[in-house]
């Protein structure tokens, strides 16, 4: 669009004046329109089986759904009169699909957003729930077309993530994590190349990154491996040939490859739960902004734990009878902040539909929703909250916050000290004038008496004494 009217600008679009603030304003776009489109591209993989949209329909004439569908015939159509959303095969009446596109499906509601960039205005963004993105509206309100699937609608975004290179021109000019999913992808994806040199151009970071944590410590922080042990034991140590034990759980074990299989009393439940809906902006990491990465790693692992806090209190609080979960429905089980307890009774975290919901709210969605809803290791709610649970107490979060804590004393540790040197340098001298002769100090009295020399400093604050200070002029206001 912005190409297109360059030259007439009939619709009054905003070109900035210079390239720099061009380009700033073309990656903040991107930045708000990547998340969405990830969750579309992501939901029109799956089918109905999964909780997808490969088999919904939207376009011209399709209208929206409240929820989302729970299977897709592939027989004849038989439609409803009551405009139930049984996701038939098209002759639906209602599509979840186009309630996305047209920003009113339930649970995945947008932002009222009125501008992007540093100045960003949303009058919807939630104030006490830390970590939450702005969720960018699509705005479709209308359709002139066809009507099409979301099959068709995935492989036209597929063709859009595989062709633009657009992870490494947000790669340029990074943006500090401000969001749980920004918190969650990049500390992933600096800890993969921080070990074993893995990922692109994993040597060349890691290398800059040792060299930025010696600097930036003025060489007072002599092993850097103190710290890169810390930042791997925290959020990705796992290996399935090594499983630690459940108090011992890192950040990566959310978004495992594969489902681990272990006795309910181990207390272990890693699987792919979670998936960042902004992992382009931190696909890769340049050697040029080692400083940044480990500023930002030093500084904000307290945010990331708050934000993964508030996550675990959204999930617990999600009420299925709110969401017409049937075997929620009586009892207090699965009431509201019980959710993914022992005891909650929802079919499977993927069947749950306030799981999906909760996630999209604060940037995540299901890593693999096929490993998830498998038929031999099926994932409830109730494994996802022990894990991340398992998480927030690790040891391994205490050992992080712990070498922060230490990396930051050693290189303030001489300005500490300096300063309580000068402090006590100046409370000897404040006591040797409280308790010593004036003379003594080779301080001169203001006094013109000759026995003011000999007088202690305590007399000065007599009240004989006072009146003749009042005379010193430059003692006057």
């Amino acid at each position: 669009m912005y190409a297109v009217d360059f030259c007439s600008n009939s619709l009054n679009l905003h070109y900035p004046s210079k390239g720099y603030d061009c380009l700033q304003m073309l990656l903040d776009i991107l930045r708000s329109l990547l998340p969405s489109l990830n969750f579309l591209h992501s939901q029109c993989k799956l089918t109905a089986e999964h909780r997808g949209w490969s088999d919904c329909w939207y376009g011209k004439g399709v209208e929206s759904s409240k929820s989302q569908c729970n299977d897709h015939s592939t027989g004849k159509a038989a439609c409803q009169a009551d405009g139930q959303p049984t996701c038939l095969a098209k002759c639906q009446p209602t599509s979840p699909l186009q309630s996305y596109l047209s920003d009113c499906l339930t649970g995945h509601l947008p932002h009222q957003v009125s501008s992007i960039g540093c100045k960003a205005k949303c009058a919807t963004c939630p104030k006490v729930l830390p970590g939450q993105p702005c969720l960018t509206p699509l705005g479709f309100r209308g359709f002139s077309g066809g009507m099409k699937t979301g099959e068709d609608l995935c492989k036209a975004l597929t063709k859009f993530f595989v062709n633009v290179q657009y992870s490494s021109l947000l790669c340029l000019m990074p943006k500090p994590p401000s969001t749980l999913p920004e918190h969650y992808q990049f500390v992933s994806t600096l800890v993969r190349m921080l070990d074993n040199s893995k990922g692109v151009n994993g040597n060349a970071v890691k290398t800059a990154f040792e060299t930025a944590t010696k600097e930036m410590s003025i060489e007072l922080y002599k092993d850097t491996s103190d710290f890169t042990n810390a930042l791997r034991d925290a959020y990705h140590s796992h290996r399935l040939e090594e499983h630690k034990t459940y108090s011992e759980a890192d950040l990566s074990t959310l978004s495992a490859e594969t489902n681990c299989t272990f006795a309910s009393s181990d207390k272990i439940h890693c699987a792919p739960y979670l998936r960042a809906l902004c992992d382009d902006s931190y696909t890769y990491l340049a050697e040029k902004h080692s400083e940044l990465y480990f500023s930002w790693a030093l500084y904000l692992p307290l945010a990331l734990y708050d934000c993964l806090k508030s996550l675990l209190d959204s999930f617990g609080n999600i009420s299925c009878r709110d969401w017409g979960c049937s075997r929620c429905t009586h009892g207090t089980k699965c009431s509201r902040g019980k959710h993914g307890m022992e005891n909650c009774q929802c079919r499977g975290i993927v069947e749950c539909r306030g799981v999906s919901s909760t996630f999209y709210s604060y940037g995540f969605t299901f890593r693999d929703s096929t490993k998830l809803h498998g038929d031999t290791s099926k994932s409830y709610c109730h494994h996802f909250y022990i894990q991340l649970k398992n998480v927030l107490q690790s040891t391994h979060f205490t050992a992080l916050f712990k070498e922060c804590d230490e990396f930051l004393f050693t290189i303030r540790a001489p300005f500490l000290w300096m300063t309580v040197a000068l402090w006590s340098l100046s409370l000897f001298y404040l006591i040797c004038v409280m308790v010593g002769r004036l003379d003594v100090l080779h301080i001169r009295s203001h006094l013109r008496s000759p026995s003011s020399h000999k007088i202690t400093a305590q007399s000065l604050l007599a009240a004989a004494q006072v009146g003749r200070l009042a005379k010193i002029s430059y003692l006057q206001p």
